[in-house]
C-alpha cells in the first residue's frame, strides 16, 4: 500500500532559511482493544525499538496504566521513560486508494512522555518486524508491503 508523506508548515530558521514545510512519514491508525477503538496518528520511526503511543490512547481503549508489563527506555533526550504494554488490534489504510486496509495484531507500549507529541511511533518490533517499508523521500511516498 502506498502513502504520501504528511506535510507540516514550518518557519524558516538560520540553519534552513528557505524551508517552509516538513515532510514526515505519518499514517492514520485505528487501534482496538476489546469493544473500544481510537483513531490517532503515528510516525513510522525506524529509530524506535518498538511501537509506542501516548498514555491518553490507552485510557481511550480502556487499558489499565500502569500495569505489570512495563519497560524502561530512552530517546534522544537520554532521559529514562517507561512504557506499559498491551495487545491491541491495529488497522492502517489510505483513504485515497481503493485497497483493503491492513489489519494486524500489535503489542504496543503507552507512555506519558509522548503526550506532548500527540501521536504514536511505529517502530522496529511490531511494525518493521512485520512489514517491508520503502521510503522515497524525493518522490514524496512510502510503501508498506
Amino acid at each position: 500500500m502506498d502513502f504520501s508523506y504528511a506535510n507540516f508548515p514550518t518557519q524558516p530558521d538560520r540553519a534552513f532559511p528557505s524551508r517552509n514545510r516538513l515532510r514526515r512519514p505519518i499514517l492514520g491508525i485505528l487501534l482496538r482493544h476489546g469493544d473500544k477503538s481510537y483513531t490517532t496518528m503515528a510516525l513510522i520511526d525506524s529509530g524506535a525499538d518498538f511501537c509506542v503511543f501516548p498514555t491518553k490512547v490507552a485510557k481511550q481503549l480502556g487499558i489499565d496504566i500502569p500495569n505489570e508489563r512495563d519497560t524502561a527506555f530512552t530517546g534522544t533526550a537520554d532521559t529514562s521513560q517507561v512504557a506499559y504494554f498491551a495487545a491491541v488490534q491495529a488497522t492502517i489504510w489510505n483513504a485515497n486508494v481503493d485497497e483493503a486496509p491492513i489489519e494486524f495484531d500489535l503489542y504496543a507500549g503507552f507512555c506519558d512522555t509522548l503526550e506532548h507529541v500527540g501521536m504514536g511511533l511505529l517502530g522496529q518490533e511490531g511494525f518493521f518486524s512485520r512489514f517491508e517499508i520503502s521510503f522515497n523521500f524525493a518522490g514524496n511516498s512510502l510503501t508498506i508491503t
